[in-house]
C-alpha cells in the first residue's frame, strides 16, 4: 500500500540529498521485467473468467434452455429384443468323410454372422417385406434434427405417439410370401425404403452373450409395435438369407448344369436338322457307289481331253509353219494353199482376165497393120502432107498409143491379181488355219473346264461325305455328353434337398415393449450444460487472447518494460453524487473530469493524480523533472485530463507550474481552463517574441499558469520542431520549476516526438481496455531510436470491475473520506490551496 502524502507538503527539492550525478537529459530507461512473470496466476485467470461472466452464462443458459426444450420435444424411444441361437455348421451328410471345420467356437465364424446381421441390405429386405415403404409418414415425428428444431418452436405440434399405434401396413412373412427380390419397387418407394431401412438401422444393437451360442437382437425405435416386429423379421430373414447362401453355390451349379442341359438338346436337335439339310442338298444319292462312279466319268473326260490337245497341238505346228513361210515371202508354197480350190479358182479367173486383155491388144495391132497398109497406099500417090495422109498417120499414132496403155494396163493388172491372189490366198489359208487352230484350242479349254468340273464335283462331293461323318460323330458324342448331364442333374437335385443348414434358430421371438428406454433428457441436458460452460469459458480466454489492449499494469510491464507511474481509475457521475459532489466543466459546458484534482480533492481520481505527481517528482535521479511531456498513442485516451490534473497537483504542491497546449491539431486546453483561443503558442512561434503576454493565470490556482494554442496552423510540425519553440522552453525553465506539455497522439502525428527530444521525459498515457500494446510498443521504439526519455506510462480508466481497482484500494476510498460515523470535524480544503490563497491574500 502506498504511503499516504495527501496532506503532507512536498519537499522542496534543495532538501534533498543528491547521491549522484544529475543523468543525461537523452536516456534511454531500462526496466527490470524479471519481476513479470509470463505465466498468469490464479488469479488472473479467474479475472478473465470473471470479466466475461455474463457472456458465459448467458451462453450457458441458453444452450441449456435449448437442449432441455430440444430433449422434451423428442417422442419417447421403445426397444425390442429377439434372442437367435447360432451354432456351428454341421458337415454335409452326402460327405462320409467331411471333416467340420466350424467345430467348437469359430471367433470368425461368429463375427462374420454378426456383421451380417448389421448389414444395411438385410435391413432394407426387412422393410420390403413389412411393406412399410408404402407409408410416408411412418417417421414424420422421429429425428427431427437440429434444423428442424428452431423450426418446432413455433409450431403447436407435439410429438407424441399416435392413438392407434398398430401398423396396418406391416406383414409378417410367411413361407408362401413374395421374397424382397421379387417385390418390384417404383424409385420413390426404393428411396423410401432406403431411408426407413437407415432410421431403423441407427436405433440396431446386435450383441452375443459372453460363453454362450445366444445373439440378442434390439431395434429402438418410437413406435413399440414397429420395433417388436422389426426385430422379429430381422430374425426371419436374416434365417433365410443364411439358407440362400448356404445353398447358394450348389444350386447356382444346378441352375447351371440344367441351362446346359437345355443348350446342349438345342444343340443336338440343330445339329440333326443340319445333317439332313446337308444331305439333302450335297446330292450323295448313292452313297456306297459313289466313289466308283465319280472315278470312271473323270477317266472319259481326261482320255477325251487329251487327244483334243494333240490335235490342238498338230494344228498349232501347221499354223507356226505357214506364218514363217509367208514371213519370208513364200506364202504360195504352202501346202494347205495349193490344195485349196478358192486359190485355184482365183488363179483360173486371173489367167481368163489376162486373155481377155491380150486379145484386145491383138485387135488394136490389127487396127494398126490395116493403117499402116493405108498409109503405104496413099504414100504411093500423095505426099505425107497431105491431109488424108496426116489424118491416116494421126490414127496410127493414136493406135500406138492404145496399144501401149492397153499393155500397160495389162502388166499392172497382170501385177495386181497375182498380188492380190497371193495376199488373198495366203490370208485365207492363214485364216483358215487359225480358225481350225482357234476351234481346236476350245475344244480343248471346253474339255479341260469339264476335267476341273468333274474334279471339283469328285472334290466337293468327298467334302460332303467326310462333313456328313463329322456331323453323325458330333450328334454322338452331343447325345452321350446329355446323358451324363442328366445323371449329374439328379445328382445335384438330390444334394440339394439334403443340405439345407439348420444351425440357426429363434429361442425368443421381440415382444411389443410398454416402457421406454430413452432419450436420457436429465443426462443430455447436464452434459449440455458442461459443455456449455466449458464452451463459454474457452469464448472468454479466446477473446482475451485475442484482445490487444492494456488491461493491467503487468501488461505494460510484460510487453512495453516501462513503470507504471499511475492508475487512474474511471470515476462517473453516480459516484461522484455519493458525495453530493457533481463537477462541470468551466465554461458550463457539462460534466467533466479534467479539474476532478482541484474540483473533487476527496476522490479517487484526484488520489490517483496525487499518486502520479509523487511517481514524476522521484522519477529521475539527482532532481525532478523540469519539462514533460504528456501524450498517448492514440486519440482519447485521456492525455489531456492527465496533463491538467498533473499540472493542478504539482501547483498544489506549491511549485509554479506552467502547462502548454501544443496540441496544434485539435486544441482543447483552453475549453477547460475557459480561457480564449485567440492568441496562443502559435502567434508566438510565427513571430510574436514576448512570452509574457502568452501566459495565462488560471484564478482558482494563481500557481498554474497555462499556455493556449492559439489560432491552428496549416504547419504544426514544423512550428513545434523551429527553435522559436526551444527558445520558449529554455525561457519558460528558468522561470517556472515544472513545464507540462499537452501533444497530439503520437502514432497518428510526429508531434510528439519532435517535442520528446525538447523535453526531459515523457509520460504516455493509455486507456485500460483501448490502448493497443503494438501501437504503444510502436511509439516506445520510435522514442527510443530519437534518444527520448519515458518516465513510465499512466494506466487511465481503471473500471471498478477490475482486479487493479480492489488491488490498490479506490474501493474503500469514498467511505474513508466519507466520515459516516463522525461528523463533528469539519471539512477543510486543502493545505497547499489554503495556503497558497493566504499568501496572495498577503
Amino acid at each position: 500500500m502506498e504511503k499516504d502524502e495527501r496532506l503532507l507538503p512536498i519537499p522542496k527539492t534543495h532538501d534533498l540529498r543528491v547521491s549522484a550525478p544529475d543523468a543525461p537529459v537523452h536516456y534511454s530507461p531500462s526496466y527490470d521485467e524479471d519481476n513479470f512473470d509470463e505465466r498468469r496466476s490464479l488469479r488472473e485467470y479467474f479475472n478473465v473468467v470473471y470479466k466475461r461472466l455474463p457472456l458465459i452464462l448467458a451462453l450457458a443458459i441458453l444452450t441449456t434452455a435449448v437442449a432441455a426444450f430440444y430433449m422434451y420435444r423428442q417422442a419417447s424411444v421403445y426397444q425390442a429384443q429377439a434372442e437367435m441361437i447360432i451354432e456351428p455348421r454341421k458337415p454335409k451328410p452326402q460327405t462320409k468323410d467331411a471333416i467340420n471345420i466350424n467345430f467348437g467356437s469359430d471367433i470368425n465364424y461368429y463375427n462374420t454372422q454378426l456383421e451380417l446381421l448389421r448389414n444395411p441390405d438385410l435391413m432394407r429386405d426387412v422393410v420390403v417385406r413389412l411393406g412399410i415403404y408404402k407409408d410416408p409418414n411412418l417417421f414424420s415425428n422421429e429425428n427431427k434434427g437440429v434444423g428442424l428444431l428452431f423450426r418446432s418452436l413455433f409450431s403447436g405440434e407435439k410429438n407424441l405417439p399416435p392413438k392407434d399405434s398398430s401398423l396396418p401396413l406391416l406383414k409378417v412373412g410367411t413361407d408362401d410370401a413374395e421374397t424382397s427380390d421379387q417385390i418390384v419397387l417404383s424409385p420413390d418407394e426404393r428411396a423410401l425404403a432406403e431411408k426407413y431401412a437407415g432410421t431403423l438401422l441407427s436405433g440396431l444393437k446386435v450383441e452375443q452373450r459372453e460363453k454362450t451360442n445366444i445373439v440378442n437382437i434390439s431395434i429402438a425405435s418410437t413406435n413399440p409395435d414397429l420395433a417388436a416386429k422389426a426385430t422379429n423379421m430381422i430374425a426371419t430373414v436374416f434365417i433365410e438369407q443364411d439358407i440362400k447362401r448356404e445353398t447358394d453355390g450348389a444350386r447356382k451349379s444346378l441352375e447351371s448344369l440344367s441351362k446346359s442341359i437345355e443348350d446342349l438338346e438345342r444343340t443336338i436337335a440343330d445339329q440333326e436338322q443340319d445333317y439332313i439339310r446337308y444331305v439333302q442338298s450335297s446330292g450323295l444319292a448313292l452313297q456306297d457307289k459313289g466313289n466308283e462312279l465319280r472315278t470312271s466319268s473323270l477317266g472319259d473326260v481326261m482320255e477325251q481331253y487329251r487327244a483334243a490337245r494333240d490335235d490342238r497341238l498338230k494344228l498349232e505346228a501347221r499354223y507356226n509353219t505357214a506364218v514363217t513361210a509367208n514371213s519370208r515371202g513364200e506364202g504360195t508354197s504352202i501346202p494347205d494353199l495349193i490344195e485349196q480350190k478358192i486359190y485355184q479358182d482365183q488363179v483360173r479367173l486371173s489367167e481368163e482376165r489376162k486373155g481377155k486383155l491380150q486379145d484386145e491388144i491383138n485387135k488394136i495391132d490389127e487396127k494398126i497393120q490395116a493403117g499402116e497398109v493405108k498409109l503405104e497406099n496413099l504414100r504411093a500417090t500423095k505426099t505425107d502432107e497431105w491431109r488424108e495422109n496426116q489424118a491416116v498417120i494421126a490414127e496410127i499414132a493414136k493406135l500406138k498409143q492404145q496399144k501401149i496403155q492397153k499393155e500397160k494396163e495389162v502388166n499392172e493388172t497382170t501385177a495386181r491379181d497375182k498380188k492380190k491372189l497371193e495376199k488373198d490366198a495366203v490370208g485365207g489359208a492363214l485364216v483358215g488355219l487359225k480358225s481350225a487352230l482357234e476351234s481346236a484350242r476350245n475344244r480343248e479349254r471346253k474339255l479341260f473346264e469339264l476335267v476341273q468340273s468333274e474334279t471339283s464335283v469328285a472334290n466337293v462331293q468327298g467334302q460332303a461325305e467326310f462333313q456328313l461323318t463329322t456331323l453323325r460323330n458330333n450328334i454322338t458324342t452331343n447325345r452321350n455328353l446329355l446323358d451324363s448331364y442328366k445323371q449329374t442333374q439328379k445328382q445335384q437335385e438330390l444334394a440339394l434337398e439334403s443340405t439345407r443348414p439348420d444351425n440357426l434358430k429363434v429361442s425368443s421371438n421381440a415382444v411389443t415393449p410398454i416402457a421406454p428406454v430413452g432419450p436420457k433428457r436429465e443426462r443430455n441436458i447436464f452434459i449440455a450444460f458442461l459443455i456449455s460452460i466449458a464452451a463459454g469459458i474457452g469464448l472468454a480466454f479466446l477473446l482475451d487472447y485475442l484482445d490487444d489492449s492494456v488491461k493491467t499494469s503487468d501488461d505494460i510491464g510484460r510487453h512495453l518494460g516501462l513503470p507504471t507511474l499511475a492508475l487512474i481509475p474511471h470515476q462517473t457521475g453516480a459516484t461522484k453524487s455519493k458525495l453530493g459532489l457533481i463537477t462541470t466543466r468551466a465554461n458550463g459546458n457539462g460534466a467533466s473530469t479534467a479539474m476532478v484534482a482541484l474540483e473533487d480533492t476527496r476522490s479517487a481520481m484526484a488520489e490517483s493524480y496525487r499518486h502520479l505527481r509523487t511517481s514524476l517528482l522521484f522519477s529521475s535521479a539527482g532532481k525532478p523533472p523540469q519539462t514533460i511531456l504528456v501524450t498517448s498513442s492514440q486519440p482519447a485516451e485521456g492525455k489531456t485530463t492527465t496533463a491538467i490534473n498533473t499540472a493542478i497537483t504539482l501547483a498544489q504542491s506549491g511549485a509554479d507550474v506552467v502547462i502548454i497546449d501544443c496540441d496544434l491539431r485539435r486544441p482543447r486546453l483552453h475549453n477547460h481552463f475557459d480561457f480564449g483561443n485567440s492568441t496562443g503558442l502559435t502567434n508566438y512561434l510565427s513571430g510574436e517574441k514576448d512570452p509574457e503576454n502568452l501566459l495565462k493565470t488560471f484564478p482558482s490556482l494563481p500557481k498554474l499558469k497555462v499556455i493556449t494554442s492559439g489560432p491552428i496552423p496549416p504547419n504544426p510540425a514544423e512550428l513545434l520542431s523551429s527553435n522559436e519553440m526551444k527558445n520558449l522552453l529554455e525561457f519558460l525553465k528558468t522561470k517556472y520549476k515544472h513545464v507540462i506539455i499537452d501533444s497530439p497522439p503520437a502514432i497518428s502525428f510526429t508531434d510528439a516526438a519532435i517535442l520528446s527530444t525538447q523535453v526531459d521525459g515523457v509520460v504516455l498515457v493509455a486507456m485500460a481496455g483501448k490502448s493497443s500494446i503494438h501501437l504503444m510498443r510502436r511509439f516506445k521504439q520510435r522514442l527510443a531510436n530519437i534518444g527520448a526519455r519515458i518516465y513510465g506510462v499512466v494506466l487511465n480508466g481503471i473500471k471498478a470491475n477490475s482486479a487493479e481497482y480492489g488491488y490498490y484500494g479506490y474501493t474503500y476510498t469514498y467511505n474513508y473520506y466519507s466520515n459516516e460515523d463522525d461528523d463533528s470535524t469539519p471539512i477543510l480544503e486543502e493545505v497547499e490551496t489554503a495556503s497558497s490563497i493566504h499568501t496572495t491574500k498577503g
